[in-house]
């Protein structure tokens, strides 16, 4: 017996420092809490609204929206490029699967190039697959090849090219 009285207050040692982990923890969780409670589809409706879209379409793109949050901030970020207007900015964010990535390719390209035609950059973006490797794309050949812009957006979006002729080629004639 008096083993088991000696395991039992071991028991209760180890239970005390974790609740006063758990005690001092549980403020941290609460004061976190208000951003967890965050409405996304209001924070995206109002972001659209203040960006000067009318509601009615702020209020349809973001509840269309799977993840609004994202929405809103594609389109507030490509709209602060170029001269690019709120309604061409929604839907080219409505219409590509990965908009932070699309609104990232816009500023790279913005920032590394000077961008006489803003809507064709942001039609390429929209268009590629994968809008990253496609920024990359165009600003390393319009900067090595001095080539304008629009050359260096046709010339990484010409999907129908294929390489022949590759030397040193591994694949063996028969």
């Amino acid at each position: 017996m008096v083993y088991f009285l000696a395991s039992a207050t071991r028991r209760q040692c180890l239970a005390i420092p974790f609740a006063l982990v758990a005690g001092l923890a549980t403020p941290m969780v609460l004061l976190s809490a208000p951003k967890a409670f965050a409405n996304d589809y209001e924070t995206c409706a109002s972001a659209l609204i203040e960006a000067g879209l009318d509601g009615s379409a702020a209020a349809g793109a973001c509840g269309k929206a799977l993840d609004p949050t994202d929405l809103s901030s594609c389109t507030l970020d490509v709209t602060g490029f170029g001269d690019i207007d709120v309604e061409q900015a929604l839907v080219a964010c409505q219409s590509d699967r990965r908009p932070k990535e699309l609104a990232t390719c816009v500023g790279d390209i913005h920032q590394s190039l000077e961008v006489a035609n803003s809507t064709a950059v942001l039609n390429g973006c929209r268009r590629s697959v994968l809008p990253l490797r496609f920024s990359d794309c165009v600003v390393g050949v319009a900067t090595a090849a001095e080539l304008a812009v629009v050359d260096s957006l046709l010339q990484c979006s010409a999907a129908g090219y294929v390489p022949t002729d590759v030397a040193p080629t591994f694949i063996f004639a028969r």
